[in-house]
């Protein structure tokens, strides 16, 4: 399937009416850790310093980070599914990638574009299979 059709396959309104979030990737690695290679997918939203230490203590990964400002932006942290793009609209952000064993990315999404406190994860492989993650709702700070 091209990868475009399944925004038709996938998301509610016509695409013209989606923003594409603006996603700064920090880091991406293959980890052999049983925490990430038991093809469970999920998605966390970090919000802060202390959150992400303790991501970064819990996925026992080797990431020293430049100063991200949480003002601005939110971390989004994927085990199992690179994020490849995103869409947003309302309080619906949409995750599109495929799954790949073991891997891990984090990055950063800028909130300018977000204009709602609370936001839902949804997270699509590129064939329109929906994934369903341990948490999709957040409230932004």
């Amino acid at each position: 399937m091209e990868r475009r059709s399944v925004y038709y396959k996938v998301l509610e309104y016509p695409l013209v009416q989606y923003i594409t979030l603006r996603r700064r990737i920090l880091y991406e690695a293959i980890l052999e850790d049983k925490i990430v290679n038991n093809n469970q997918v999920n998605i966390n939203v970090i919000q802060d310093q202390l959150e992400l230490n303790k991501a970064i203590r819990l996925y026992k990964i080797d990431y020293s980070n430049e100063e991200i400002d949480f003002n601005n932006n939110i971390l989004i942290i994927s085990i199992n599914f690179p994020v490849d793009d995103t869409k947003y609209r309302t309080n619906r952000i949409y995750t599109f990638g495929d799954i790949v064993k073991g891997k891990i990315q984090i990055s950063t999404i800028s909130k300018d574009l977000i204009y709602r406190k609370e936001i839902y994860l949804l997270a699509y492989t590129w064939e329109g299979e929906k994934i369903p993650l341990r948490k999709q709702v957040y409230v932004l700070n």
